[in-house]
């Protein structure tokens, strides 16, 4: 999978960051929704956990 098949939208109302992954007919298979403060896993082929303690509620 491409980079560019992953979408990282971020809820600063709700406080809350989602990955979209696996596209598939124009909508993606997978979603991952993480709160601020905690890590949402960035898959290979980056491989990093992305901290969301640093983003802040409207």
């Amino acid at each position: 999978m491409s980079p560019t098949q992953r979408s990282r939208p971020v809820d600063a109302r709700q406080k809350t960051v989602a990955l979209f992954s696996e596209p598939e007919n124009g909508r993606y298979r997978l979603r991952e929704d993480v709160s601020f403060g905690e890590s949402v896993h960035i898959p290979e082929p980056f491989g990093f956990a992305l901290g969301t303690g640093a983003l802040q509620p409207c």
